[in-house]
C-alpha cells in the first residue's frame, strides 16, 4: 500500500465523517440544495473509499482537491455546532420574530 493510497483512504473517512455530523443535524427544515450536496458528498466518499478496490490510484492533484475539500468541511464544521445555520434553513422555517436585517 503506497503512501498516497493511505492519505486517500484518511481523507476519505473524514469526508464521511464530516457528511455524517452534518447528517445528523439536518431535518426537513434544511433547505433540499444543502441536503442534496451534503448527501452527494457523503456518496462521493463511500465511492473514493472503494476505488482502490478496482484498480484506481489517486494522483497528487486529486489528493489536493480532495484534501481542501476535508480542511473546508473540518473549518465549517464550527459553524454547525449549534445544529444547521440559519443561513441553510428554508426561510418558512425561520422564527417569525426576527429583524428583518437579521434574516439570511
Amino acid at each position: 500500500m503506497t503512501a498516497k493510497l493511505i492519505v486517500w483512504e484518511m481523507l476519505c473517512v473524514a469526508l464521511f465523517w464530516s457528511v455524517f455530523c452534518r447528517s445528523v443535524r439536518m431535518d426537513k427544515t434544511t433547505k433540499i440544495d444543502i441536503r442534496v450536496s451534503i448527501w452527494l458528498l457523503g456518496l462521493a466518499s463511500l465511492a473514493g473509499f472503494g476505488a482502490p478496490l478496482y484498480g484506481w490510484e489517486p494522483d497528487s492533484i486529486t489528493l489536493l482537491i480532495v484534501g481542501a475539500a476535508a480542511l473546508m468541511q473540518a473549518i465549517m464544521a464550527q459553524h454547525w455546532s449549534h445544529g444547521v445555520p440559519d443561513r441553510f434553513v428554508n426561510t418558512r422555517f425561520l422564527p417569525r420574530g426576527r429583524r428583518k436585517e437579521d434574516r439570511p
